[in-house]
């Protein structure tokens, strides 16, 4: 039923790319369209990139490229100005740029497309640096992730969140390589790096150097779990890296695919579908790809879902992965 469901849509795509046929903005659909990923270290490129090359493989007429960007804050404003068609970020980010708060002044026009996995919120450190406790990063250089991304924007929840300024650290705004680089050459004392488990900096990093994953406690997170409600507790497993061998508790992020609310809502079900059809493709991309099911379609329930989903039958919804 999932190939007859996703193949009917796909028939109809070859009709949306002629005529949206009743979509109120037509004129923005183009022949190539672009999804905002992140940078070469972290997991929103290699993602988004697979995801591109599946619609562009399984969707008539359409051809899909990963761009190479700064991270969730500039994704969802490119989305919002129609600078790219889809992008990924994460939820407290798409939450505060639908809601006009935070870094954003005004409500960005945006909806979820579905959700993909959860991000795991990195405090990175080696061990001959003394750094146990989110308080320890006090007076240190810390790299609060690239200016920009959605690591950046948790990085300063964090510390704000546990009773930290960020005047009380010296902060510097480096990517995920550079962070990895910095630590290695003693230029900064910690860092932050947001992504799915696995992240190539940090597994580099851990087999190089000393790593020191930093702890959170139980009441810190939920300390920010309540000022901050799209975040989660999340262990990282013991021996994910290399020389880890306790499990580090730290925070859950979900991460989103975000459209802008006039994207095409015929196009909208075609992805969508054709993403859970063939959802083993990104598991050979990234593993996390294992959490992305119809349960957990919809983390964000802050944001809503684009319009072609809530008034989809479920029955007909569960078909998707059906095979």
């Amino acid at each position: 039923m999932a190939a007859i469901l996703c193949f009917k849509h796909s028939i109809w795509l070859s009709l949306v790319l002629l005529s949206v046929g009743g979509c109120s903005d037509s004129e923005h659909l183009p022949s190539t369209f672009a999804i905002a990923t992140g940078g070469p270290a972290g997991m929103y490129y290699p993602f988004g990139g697979g995801m591109a090359s599946l619609w562009s493989k399984e969707l008539p007429g359409v051809n899909v490229k990963a761009e190479v960007t700064g991270g969730s804050v500039t994704n969802v404003i490119q989305v919002a100005r129609r600078e790219s068609e889809l992008g990924i970020a994460m939820a407290d980010v798409i939450s505060s740029a639908y809601h006009g708060s935070g870094r954003f002044p005004e409500a960005l026009p945006l909806r979820v497309l579905f959700t993909i996995y959860p991000n795991v919120v990195h405090i990175l450190s080696l061990k001959e640096n003394n750094i146990s406790g989110v308080a320890d990063l006090k007076g240190r250089r810390v790299s609060l992730g690239a200016a920009g991304s959605g690591t950046a924007v948790a990085a300063e929840n964090v510390l704000r969140g546990l009773a930290l300024e960020l005047d009380d650290v010296s902060a510097v705004y480096l990517n995920f390589g550079e962070t990895a680089a910095a630590l290695k050459d003693g230029t900064i004392d910690a860092g932050f790096v947001v992504g799915g488990l696995g992240l190539a900096a940090v597994t580099e990093l851990a087999v190089t150097r000393n790593l020191q994953l930093v702890s959170l406690t139980e009441d810190e997170v939920e300390h920010l779990r309540r000022q901050y409600p799209t975040y989660a507790s999340f262990e990282i497993p013991a021996s994910t890296y290399d020389k880890v061998d306790q499990p580090t508790l730290a925070l859950g992020i979900w991460s989103a695919v975000v459209v802008h609310e006039d994207f095409p809502e015929e196009l909208a079900y075609a992805m969508t579908c054709q993403v859970y059809k063939y959802r083993d493709r990104l598991l050979n991309v990234a593993p996390v790809a294992s959490a992305m099911n119809l349960d957990t379609l919809h983390m964000l329930p802050m944001v809503p879902l684009h319009t072609w989903l809530p008034a989809l039958p479920q029955r007909l919804l569960r078909t998707v992965t059906d095979e």
